[in-house]
């Protein structure tokens, strides 16, 4: 990222490589930003709420370095490990016509 100008307003104009844009916005790289997002973007000249993007990502940091986080991801996979089994016998039951789902009424 390139500093180019401050304006009055308390902007700061900057220039961007695509891939350092895909990894403000949460991509891996360029290659993951589609070409008519950016070509809407331009078009209507997108304003990106970095800050928005910063706090989530520290909050989530914060998160991962206290203990509430490796607690949290154990009682998931506890979780998950539960209802896997149930997820499949339903689905058996549903292909079965032993039970109706939202999506077969």
């Amino acid at each position: 990222m390139k500093i180019i100008a401050e304006t009055p307003n308390d902007r700061v104009l900057v220039s961007l490589r695509r891939d350092e844009l895909a990894n403000i916005l949460g991509h891996y790289s360029g290659h993951d930003l589609k070409r008519d997002f950016m070509t809407e973007s331009i078009k209507s000249e997108c304003e990106i709420e970095v800050s928005d993007i910063y706090q989530k990502h520290r909050l989530i940091s914060a998160f991962q370095n206290s203990g509430e986080f490796e607690a949290a991801r154990t009682r998931l996979n506890r979780l998950m490990t539960a209802l896997t089994p149930i997820e499949s016998k339903v689905t058996q039951l549903i292909k079965s016509g032993g039970i109706q789902s939202d999506k077969t009424k």
